[in-house]
């Protein structure tokens, strides 16, 4: 399974965009699902190649090559203050972002199709709200769970 409840935070603080990946990846670090070296490679292609995305509640979907990925796996946090990511395909757009989905994906081709199951599943605005709002993440991972890519 790509996504686990154990892998979904909310109300995490970070102060900016790569403090909010290396929270979103810690529970993955702690599993054994990535090394270290994916935390500063996340951080890096974020720099290069920017992952925020203009929706009605900002969302980020940051990720690295495989080489650091140890058993894929998805994780996913709610900020509780928005940080600013830069725009995916539009680098000087500024987003304030406060979902973030982090992927640790070895196939290339599972990496694209978790993309864009993540893609139509956030472009529903009433899906992102309640992801926003959501109390605890069992709700969380009940509400994405059955989105194909993602179990």
């Amino acid at each position: 399974m790509l996504i686990n409840q154990k892998y979904i935070q909310i109300n995490v603080e970070a102060a900016d965009c790569f403090q909010a990946i290396e929270a979103a990846a810690s529970p993955l670090l702690r599993d054994n699902r990535i090394d270290e070296g994916y935390i500063t490679a996340a951080c890096e292609r974020e720099k290069i190649f920017p992952t925020g995305l203009p929706t009605p509640v900002g969302v980020a979907i940051p990720h690295a090559e495989p080489d650091n990925v140890l058993e894929e796996a998805v994780s996913l946090i709610t900020l509780k203050n928005p940080v600013v990511f830069h725009g995916m395909g539009a680098p000087e757009e500024c987003i304030d972002v406060s979902i973030v989905f982090l992927l640790a994906i070895k196939d290339g081709e599972k990496q694209i199709e978790t993309l864009q199951k993540i893609v139509l599943m956030i472009q529903d605005e009433m899906v992102l709200q309640k992801i926003a709002g959501a109390k605890n993440p069992e709700w969380i991972y009940n509400l994405v769970k059955d989105i194909d890519g993602l179990d």
